[in-house]
């Protein structure tokens, strides 16, 4: 077999004679993560799916101000058109477990772009609200399957060191479709029933996916999954080169997932195991916690209604469709430092950064809708939104979904994405339907205020128990929960305390060393000097007569 030929070449490359080589090796490993540039092909092409998301965001944004007129809906059943998407992917998320385990990732990326194509081209010619909806719902089946399998595709098959980088693109590809989006709102404004025209745009995305995500390759893990391990390495080579770093790390790779295997179980005794198990329910609950933080800062309903707030400040119906075309740029240029960051830095620090960051954004926006002039209103407003995007992209935005990609085990590894990707659209949905609630019960600069609360109480609660998985292999970081939550939460206050110490005693150093090289001048030294000067005055003389 050629899983064989595999491990006869490691041996051989183990005993080589020459230690000097080996070394070489080990150097060029280092440089060398061992992707083909077909991964980097590959990971656009999975990630594409996301694009949809931020179309899906943007359009109807710019949609809701002619759709609603046009078909008579009133402000409360758009509420439901807006949402039930996100609604409906919860639904996708439940048939996207057996789906991954039986016909395998890529399918289920095909899979989803025909029920995107199908449910945008629904509601692009509906005659009513019911059509419209229902459209909608189908749109939002495929949402909810791409939500489940795009980060566990990317997680799967890109280099640990680059991992969180790789996952960015689903976030980043997300409000790319987003600025898209917008661009044609702009376009179709001014066309009779332009709207159908926005709403159709989105059909452009799911077709270019279901072209070439035909040429993709299945993930590996699957196909060992499945006992068909002269597959998986097939589709190994196809994005890792030949060469004995990539050949040891699919042995690994080949052992953990069978070893995993071995402890699978079956649905009610998996729910057990999530349980019951410390270390498996640690993940599932910093799965919800970070997707709860990613939408109870109130993103997705800020983006559904933008253009409304936009307009509510004053601006014209016209100017606030064409004001989301420069912030959905700025939005997408946002999310590119993430790309170096998150594997950089870490994901831990960039998020406990950034939020801090968004709360201050979300309080200005807020605030400045108070504000008694249209340019004072629309200023500070704007200025809030700038600094909340950046806090929002570069931390929590991508974090929701890299970490939900990377911390279960294999054997729990759908149950996982799902639980983690169903909390986060069903907050969206849940954040979205009730925003014009909301805003009748609290104001607008109210609901600003109590999405800056909920981030705030988040941020804390993040700080004692969100773990760090940068540059760790999936395997590695089953790990780090080992302890459980409390295991976690000790583990972070260790890791906290001795950053603080590392830093005071490198500070504590430095002020030992100035204070060694300047001179000291304290009264009780000068008169020391002084004493000593005198007694050494008759040996001087000595000296000088001598001389």
């Amino acid at each position: 077999m050629e899983i064989e030929s595999l491990e006869t070449n490691q041996e051989r490359e183990t005993n080589a004679p020459e230690v000097w080589e080996e070394e070489e090796e080990d150097e060029a490993a280092k440089k060398d993560d061992g992707s083909t540039k077909f991964l980097k092909v590959f990971a656009v092409i999975a990630g594409w799916g996301s694009t949809f998301f931020g179309v899906d965001t943007s359009v109807i944004g710019g949609a809701a101000l002619y759709v609603q007129p046009d078909l008579s809906i009133s402000p409360l059943q758009w509420s439901w058109i807006t949402s039930v998407p996100l609604l409906a992917a919860c639904f996708g998320l439940g048939t996207s477990i057996p789906l991954c385990y039986h016909i395998g990732r890529k399918y289920v990326v095909l899979l989803a772009a025909v029920l995107y194509l199908a449910g945008a081209t629904m509601s692009a010619a509906a005659d009513s609200m019911v059509v419209l909806l229902v459209g909608r719902i189908i749109l939002g089946l495929g949402m909810g399957l791409e939500a489940m399998v795009i980060p566990i595709y990317l997680a799967e098959l890109v280099p640990k060191q680059h991992r969180g980088g790789h996952l960015n693109i689903f976030n980043s590809l997300q409000t790319f479709g987003g600025f898209i989006a917008a661009i044609i709102d702009g376009i179709f404004q001014n066309v009779s029933g332009g709207w159908r025209y926005m709403l159709g745009s989105g059909v452009i995305g799911p077709a270019l996916q279901l072209v070439f995500a035909l040429f993709i390759p299945e993930s590996p893990r699957w196909y060992i999954q499945k006992g068909r391990v002269a597959d998986a390495e097939r589709s190994w080579k196809r994005i890792r080169k030949d060469m004995p770093k990539t050949r040891k790390e699919f042995l690994e790779l080949k052992e953990n997932v069978e070893n995993e295997m071995k402890e699978a179980k079956g649905s009610m005794k998996v729910i057990h195991e999530i349980l019951t198990i410390p270390r498996i329910r640690a993940t599932f609950v910093i799965g919800a916690l970070i997707s709860l933080a990613q939408q109870w800062n109130g993103a997705t309903a800020i983006a559904y209604y933008l253009p409304t707030l936009i307009s509510q400040m004053g601006v014209s119906v016209k100017n606030s469709v064409y004001a989301n075309i420069p912030i959905y740029f700025y939005n997408s240029c946002c999310t590119l430092p993430s790309f170096f960051l998150f594997d950089r830095f870490g994901r831990r620090p960039v998020l406990l950064i950034t939020m801090p960051i968004l709360i201050i954004g979300l309080i200005i926006s807020g605030c400045s809708l108070q504000a008694s002039t249209v340019a004072s209103r629309s200023g500070g407003f704007f200025v809030g939104l700038a600094l909340y995007y950046v806090g929002y992209q570069i931390g929590v935005s991508p974090l929701a979904w890299a970490i939900n990609g990377e911390i279960y085990e294999l054997h729990v590894r759908n149950w996982g994405m799902s639980w983690g990707a169903a909390i986060l659209l069903g907050s969206a949905f849940s954040v979205s339907y009730t925003f014009t609630r909301q805003v009748r019960a609290f104001t607008k600069t109210g609901v600003f205020g109590l999405y800056a609360g909920f981030t705030l109480i988040f941020w804390f609660i993040l700080i004692i128990l969100m773990p760090e998985t940068n540059a760790r292999t999936l395997e590695d970081i089953r790990n780090i929960f080992d302890e459980g939550l409390v295991g976690l939460a000790k583990y972070n206050w260790s890791q906290t305390k001795a950053w603080v110490n590392t830093k005071l005693g490198k500070q504590k150093k430095e002020d030992t060393k100035e204070s060694d090289e300047l001179p000291n001048t304290s009264p009780l030294v000068i008169v020391q000097e002084k004493a000593s000067a005198k007694e050494d005055e008759p040996a001087l003389a000595t000296i000088q007569q001598n001389a």
